[in-house]
């Protein structure tokens, strides 16, 4: 039974932000999902969780990663079942991971799912920070941890999920062969492992979490690309990344800092660095540190500026460009569009 630390989660009740680490709240109701899928009320899990409802601790979407946990812990222990973690994201829930999904459907190639997932994988799971490097013949993706690695059902879940839904999107080990190294123990025989990841090489008590997949295999593209539909479902991943952020004081700093300097012309980062006392290398690692791009706040500080000026004001398109740090006309409508999947003419019409 779980027992939580009420001053952990003081600042919630108070109405700021929820400290780090959480998940998305849709993956933990996921947990709920799958129990009354094998018969146990989700009045069952909530005693086992010693609270009074599921939505205890949900805070702007948000629930702590040490309640997810006990989630996990909770499941194994009514199902007797070591693989629960595993099994439960084989099985695919949630459904559908929101604007992940969308992303992975869309986008051009494996590549490109790639570089979106790992942008916007704080959205999902804000405590893992996703580290892509290539040699010469795999694409090397770590798991790092801004906590204590999380319990193994998590991470079983994590790659499990992964396997479940690229493989209903054609992306299966046929057509994007990989390997998944675990840092964990095997707690499950080889054919539980096997009916849940096929033909995926696993192996178990690695020394890091992470998993590879074969340079030539990132070219490889589903039937379902779109760019517009991609373009769409990354400003929108953005303005989510931006929400969960929105109460970090370094980003905020900086994106009062863009929209006071704005006028002048785009400011560079290290423009910024210098009104916070620090140098650009410095700001930059800060940001890398929060999954964030000084490029994706001064998008998000210009889009919202420009949204602003065309929807409540008159002002010709040029002056809104010219107030948002554009030069010229043109790019503020290629970076308009890229941002929105509109001109912003047709926008404020």
């Amino acid at each position: 039974m779980i027992c939580l630390q009420p001053c952990y989660f003081l600042a919630a009740f108070e109405g700021r932000i929820m400290p780090a680490p959480t998940v998305a709240f849709e993956l933990y109701d996921a947990v709920f999902q799958y129990m009354e899928q094998l018969g146990h009320s989700e009045h069952t899990l909530c005693e086992k969780l010693n609270v009074k409802s599921k939505f205890d601790y949900n805070h702007n979407g948000r629930i702590p990663l040490l309640l997810y946990e006990q989630a996990f812990i909770a499941g194994e222990n009514l199902t007797d079942d070591p693989a629960f973690g595993m099994r439960m994201g084989g099985s695919g829930f949630p459904a559908h991971l929101g604007v992940f999904y969308y992303l992975s459907m869309t986008a051009k190639d494996v590549s490109q799912v790639m570089c979106a997932i790992s942008k916007f994988f704080p959205l999902a799971f804000d405590f893992i920070r996703l580290d892509m490097e290539t040699n010469d013949s795999h694409l090397r993706t770590t798991f790092f941890y801004n906590c204590p690695r999380p319990h193994r059902h998590v991470i079983e879940y994590i790659t499990a999920y992964w396997y479940r839904v690229s493989s209903q999107m054609s992306f299966n080990v046929d057509n994007v062969p990989r390997t998944l190294y675990l840092k964990n123990t095997q707690h499950c025989e080889n054919p539980v492992v096997h009916s849940i990841f096929q033909s995926t090489v696993i192996l178990f008590d690695q020394d890091e979490d992470r998993f590879d997949l074969n340079l030539e295999c990132l070219g490889y593209h589903s039937t379902l690309t779109n760019e517009k539909h991609f373009t769409l479902s990354e400003s929108r991943a953005v303005n989510l990344l931006m929400q969960l952020r929105s109460q970090d004081r370094i980003a905020r700093e900086i994106c009062n800092h863009v929209a006071d300097m704005l006028d002048a012309g785009a400011p560079s980062i290290e423009n910024v660095a210098s009104k916070m006392n620090c140098s650009g290398r410095t700001l930059q690692r800060r940001l890398a540190e929060r999954n964030l791009s000084y490029q994706m706040l001064l998008d998000y500080v210009r889009k919202d500026r420009a949204i602003d000026l065309l929807c409540k004001t008159t002002l010709p398109i040029t002056k809104i460009a010219i107030r948002t740090g554009f030069a010229d006309d043109s790019t503020f409508h290629r970076a308009f569009r890229r941002w929105t999947g509109m001109s912003p003419g047709s926008y404020r019409h």
